[in-house]
């Protein structure tokens, strides 16, 4: 009995279903590609239920005939391409033939399209065409699609919230509507009207309808290429960030792809300008011969394959550079003085007991600090007992305590300070050997540790800010944030809608004093944005390291020989004192062994 056999049509239409549609969004996706292939100049989209219940698509392109109504349902019949030398100069969006096929297999789906000639009806349910008709309807195209995946329960189940869904469909409307200005873009969510374009061919509007006016303020636009790119669109300034890279858009022949060259190319600009985990807004155009470009390499089309992947790399960078630097870079760097090279001082020079022979840098560059070394200046805000005595928020005096005053740990190994180099290194000894001891890496990890034992006790008293927090996000995000605003208002964070951009912050836990708070709950939102959780243990991580970071002294700082001994008792004192926080070593040692093999003292 032979083993191998032919799937029917209804089976291999699920299969490739599975590949072209994950959720309602990936329908929406397919259906509003083809419209815009259509030559559409309106599109409207009506969801119900997250796109569950049903999803509609309405155009003015070109319409259908009878025939070609028909026909659509095959697999693998499309009109965009018709051999596979085809396949090397893509200018549509869509070109297999397999979305309504594989749509029209795993929902209810009804066609209604005229060419300007004729009007027509096609419906099928779950695979099996139930009706054909001619209709009197207007040129265009009206794509009804129901139930999705009624009919594959092992699909359905892996459906999200309606929110979710509905955000990831929003999501990709909105990146359509930026490929896209001169269309006109509606989006309707169970009746009421979400979303709206005008169709002005005037990017900077549609991206002031998503991000809203403050950072349509903020773009600016780039324009550069060479003989065989192209390149256009909107960045960011330096200040308009956000906390990931999703709002780095990257079109290709106004075909919305995730092209990773192009993404880091732009974010590798911005890095010089901007702090670690902050990302730019940006929306460029790439334009390109399509025989110099692959479409087909993605199942979902979201991915592209250029022959001179570095040549448009280098072009990127070069471009949104000439943007971005400053205005007066060049008289800065003409007007900079040479670094001068460190210089010993003899009469600086002087002998501790030991008849160690250290050296003292000039008196002007060194840091005093009498009993209180430079690092343990700051103080961290415990607030372990201020209460609210009434609605009005009047909190008793704050308490704050130094993070001296936390338990200390009794030292590992005791290293006597003898000196330092170049304001940057400590240079200490015992009874085994020399420590060569980097005081940066050593300072960040003795923060790190001292940060995280006090933050351990967080205190979840309120305190109210005298200007509000204000964070913006694309109205996509903001709808998908209304479902977790309650996991955000556990640790603290309660956010005030205002309008369909705008979240207002205007109280903060008292433990959020010493970090920056927009930085963190924009780091909280994207957590949720990305993973649809929050894991505030792993963000506070990273706030901690940050401020360790920042709270060390940098290279090239002096300090007094007392300063020098604390932060070895410090570090000795650390759990792990070995490496900082990013697993760097803290400090050689040498062995009188090691020192007298260096000389040739012993073999």
């Amino acid at each position: 009995m032979n083993r191998i056999h032919q799937l029917d049509a209804d089976t291999a239409n699920k299969i490739a279903a599975g590949e072209v549609v994950e959720r309602p969004a990936n329908v929406i996706k397919e259906l509003v590609e083809n419209s815009i292939d259509a030559k559409a100049s309106k599109i409207d989209v009506l969801v119900t239920e997250g796109g569950m219940e049903s999803m509609t698509i309405i155009d003015d392109g070109i319409g259908m005939s009878h025939d070609d109504a028909l026909m659509c349902f095959s697999r693998h019949a499309t009109s965009k391409i018709r051999d596979d030398h085809d396949l090397f100069n893509i200018t549509t969006l869509g070109f297999r033939g397999e979305a309504i096929p594989s749509i029209a297999s795993i929902a209810k789906f009804s066609l209604e399209t005229n060419d300007g000639h004729e009007g027509s009806q096609v419906i099928y349910e779950f695979g099996k065409r139930t009706k054909v008709s001619y209709l009197d309807c207007p040129q265009g195209t009206k794509i009804t699609v129901e139930k999705i995946f009624q009919n594959v329960p092992a699909r359905l189940k892996y459906m999200k919230s309606v929110n979710a869904e509905f955000g990831a469909i929003y999501t990709y409307l909105e990146r359509l509507a930026l490929a896209h200005s001169e269309i006109a873009f509606s989006l309707s969510h169970n009746g009421r009207e979400i979303f709206r374009t005008n169709g002005s061919g005037q990017l900077l509007e549609v991206i002031a309808v998503i991000y809203g006016m403050n950072v349509a303020k903020n773009m600016i636009a780039v324009e550069f290429g060479n003989e065989e790119f192209s390149i256009s669109g909107y960045v960011s300034n330096r200040e308009t960030t956000r906390a990931s890279k999703n709002h780095i858009i990257t079109l290709v022949n106004h075909r919305y792809v995730k092209n990773k060259k192009s993404i880091d190319a732009i974010n590798d600009v911005y890095r010089q300008y901007l702090s670690d985990k902050r990302f730019p807004i940006a929306v460029i155009n790439i334009e390109v011969d399509p025989y110099l470009v692959d479409v087909n390499v993605h199942p979902a089309k979201l991915e592209v394959r250029f022959s001179k992947e570095q040549e448009l790399h280098d072009i990127i960078t070069k471009g949104i550079n000439e943007v971005l630097k400053p205005q007066d870079t060049i008289q800065v760097i003409h007007e900079e003085k040479p670094v001068q090279p460190f210089t010993f001082q003899a009469d600086h020079v002087q002998e501790d007991e030991a008849g160690f022979v250290f050296k003292e840098p000039e008196k002007e560059d060194v840091i005093e600090l009498n009993d209180e070394p430079v690092y343990d200046q700051m103080t961290f805000d415990l607030r372990e007992d201020s209460k609210i005595t009434d609605d009005h928020a009047n909190y008793q005096t704050e308490k704050k305590t130094s993070l001296n005053d936390l338990p200390k740990n009794p030292i590992k190994e005791k290293i006597y300070a003898k000196g330092q180099v170049r304001g940057s290194y400590i240079i200490g000894e015992n009874e085994r050997g020399m420590y060569l001891v980097d005081q940066h890496a050593a300072l960040t990890r003795i923060y790190y540790e001292k940060y995280k034992n006090a933050y351990r006790h967080l205190d979840k008293t309120m305190q109210p800010l005298t200007v509000p927090v204000t964070l913006e996000y694309t109205p996509s995000e903001f709808m998908r944030l209304e479902e977790h605003k309650n996991e955000l208002k556990a640790v603290g964070i309660e956010l005030e809608a205002m309008g369909p951009h705008t979240y207002y912050v205007r109280e903060l836990p008292m433990w959020m004093d010493t970090i920056d708070p927009t930085t963190f709950i924009d780091r909280m939102i994207e957590q949720i944005l990305s993973n649809q959780q929050l894991d505030v243990v792993e963000l506070m991580e990273e706030a901690i390291k940050s401020l360790a970071e920042s709270a060390s002294v940098k290279e090239n700082t002096y300090l007094s020989q007392a300063d020098m001994q604390v932060i070895l008792d410090d570090l000795m004192r650390c759990d792990n004192p070995y490496v900082d926080i990013k697993s760097h070593p803290t400090f050689v040692f040498y062995s009188d062994y090691e020192l007298e093999k260096l000389f040739k003292k012993v073999n």
